[in-house]
């Protein structure tokens, strides 16, 4: 069972509703991972959960809102997975994609959208923290790159963030409905190019973490 990540502070006690939204939300990641969005019911999830159809309503409008609900907490599992060690590498982009390739097993129902997902199941992808906050990040690290010299004068780091952005959404995308994801050599091989592109090896500012 994935663990449905929580903004609640740990130290609280959560309210009763609370809990019971975040049992639905479990059931929903797991459900809607196992069987997928059209195979899936509200009263399913609503038995699963020991509810009834007309309490879960209360939690979600309709099944739309339970998947939407379900994707988002399953890539904030992942991106705290994710998070400290991109934050934390010398190489975030290749910290990154590694960790999003090797995690995939570990989260079905984000490897579901990806195989899966219609193009508005694609953009909650996309627009979720786990790329948005990685474009920010690879873009704070190609102004770096900039001012030290390694990528030229008139490189503009958002824009080439955007751009690899772009391209790693892409790559996962067709990774996995191509059946690429165990393909760890052609997988890595677009990463190192992808390294390439944003300056090759970390520079020595970066290795002393400054």
């Amino acid at each position: 069972m994935v663990r449905v990540a929580t903004t609640s502070d740990p130290r609280r006690s959560l309210t009763k509703g609370q809990r019971t939204r975040e049992r639905l939300l479990r059931v929903a990641v797991d459900r809607f991972g196992e069987q997928g969005f059209r195979a899936t019911s509200v009263s399913q999830l609503s038995r699963d959960a020991g509810l009834t159809p007309a309490a879960a309503y209360a939690y979600f409008a309709d099944k739309d809102a339970y998947w939407a609900a379900a994707v988002a907490a399953d890539l904030d599992a992942l991106a705290g997975e994710l998070r400290d060690a991109a934050v934390q590498s010398d190489s975030p982009l290749y910290e990154l994609m590694s960790g999003l390739f090797l995690s995939l097993d570990r989260h079905p129902l984000t490897r579901r959208v990806f195989a899966e997902g219609t193009a508005d199941d694609l953009q909650l992808v996309l627009r979720h923290s786990l790329f948005a906050g990685t474009t920010a990040l690879i873009a704070d690290r190609l102004a770096g790159r900039k001012a030290a010299g390694v990528l030229p004068g008139d490189g503009d780091p958002e824009v080439m963030a955007r751009g690899i952005e772009t391209v790693m959404f892409g790559l996962l995308v067709t990774a996995v409905r191509a059946g690429l994801v165990d393909d760890r050599d052609r997988l890595w091989s677009v990463v190192e190019v992808l390294r390439a592109a944003v300056g090759g090896a970390p520079t020595a500012n970066e290795i002393e973490g400054v």
